[in-house]
């Protein structure tokens, strides 16, 4: 008998829109099921037959995958734009650090500009003022407990650098946002 060293996938766009579907039903949550839409879109480019690439059947099946990343990548995102305005709302800023850690830099902007979007002028500018408040307040904090004129020292004053950076970045985007 002859030893098989290759296997067939057939994958149609039907089978394609089963997979995404099944892949995300089975994740554990909405960050899991966008790795295993982004593993899936891999492998299918990554083993697809040069023959088939660039087919309408390859199109097809990539626009589908494609359609699943996006929905659930708005789906983050609304959720961590969602967790950040409320983290605003209740001047949390451990809260804004955990967001800000979990995102990256492009991601935390634009779950910033969606939260922000979430409040009235007024809001805006008292979280503006708090934000700005906090970060000149920890990074004196930071100065007093370096020593040093030009030096910060968070963690001698007790002050996570993540909030200290989450801080800032949000101090930037409100104050840009209020002018």
């Amino acid at each position: 008998m002859a030893e098989h060293n290759e296997i067939a996938l057939l994958l149609t766009p039907d089978t394609a829109e089963i997979q995404c579907l099944e892949a995300i039903k089975q994740a554990r949550n909405t960050s899991h099921a966008l790795a295993a839409l982004i593993t899936l879109q891999s492998f299918i480019s990554s083993t697809v037959r040069p023959a088939d690439r660039y087919t309408p059947a390859y199109e097809a099946v990539k626009a589908i995958i494609e359609k699943h990343v996006v929905t659930t990548r708005e789906k983050i995102l609304a959720k961590n734009a969602n967790d950040l305005a409320k983290a605003i709302g209740l001047s949390n800023q451990v809260e804004i650090a955990h967001i800000h850690t979990a995102l990256s830099r492009n991601g935390f902007w634009q779950a910033a500009q969606q939260a922000i979007s979430q409040f009235g002028p007024d809001d805006l500018a008292t979280s503006a003022t708090w934000a700005k408040d906090w970060c000149r307040e920890a990074k004196m904090q930071a100065q007093t407990a370096s020593g040093y004129p030009d030096a910060l020292d968070f963690s001698k004053a007790g002050i996570a650098a993540s909030e200290y950076a989450a801080m800032t970045e949000l101090s930037h985007y409100l104050t840009d946002v209020i002018g």
